[in-house]
């Protein structure tokens, strides 16, 4: 590695720090205090409660919340690859979760998106490889999903009056 190469990682830091450059995550940050501060919706289904799952992991399990997070998600499978026969082998998943993040005192709207994930999975002869396959990839949008969400909040977690 070239001595300026050494000089740049060793100095970038100090650039970043000095712009002004703090971690969304960072020690007393709005959105490190938004952690375990936002309740969710009841789980609905397998999916809803994957994507719950998903959140609470990145948003923190809620235990005095000051915001209610309601997210309606939608998701569509399309067949594409169809066989001579007709047989479809392959479906793609478009997930989309609207979202509201709503101040639990004042029940004022702090936050309102809309996001998009998609997926795809193969089906085969097997039932149950494809039911496998099908379930892995709602998994999938369910992490895609709640890490969009995620940031999305983090992001804007400074405006909530914290």
């Amino acid at each position: 590695m070239s001595s300026f190469n050494r000089r740049f990682i060793l100095l970038a830091p100090l650039a970043l720090a000095a712009c002004g450059f703090t971690p969304i995550y960072g020690r007393g940050s709005a959105a490190e205090a938004l952690r375990g501060k936002i309740a969710f919706n009841p789980v609905e289904s397998r999916l809803t409660f994957e994507f719950y799952e998903e959140l609470e992991n990145r948003l923190g399990r809620p235990e005095t919340p000051l915001f209610q997070l309601d997210v309606q998600l939608d998701v569509t499978s399309k067949g594409l690859a169809i066989t001579i026969d007709n047989a479809i082998t392959r479906y793609n998943l478009t997930a989309i979760a609207s979202f509201t993040l709503i101040r639990i005192a004042d029940e004022k709207l702090v936050l309102q998106d809309r996001l998009r994930a998609f997926t795809a999975y193969s089906a085969t002869a097997s039932a149950y490889a494809t039911f496998v396959s099908e379930r892995d990839a709602n998994r999938r949008l369910a992490v895609s999903l709640a890490d969009q969400i995620t940031t999305r909040i983090a992001s804007s977690a400074e405006g909530f009056g914290l």
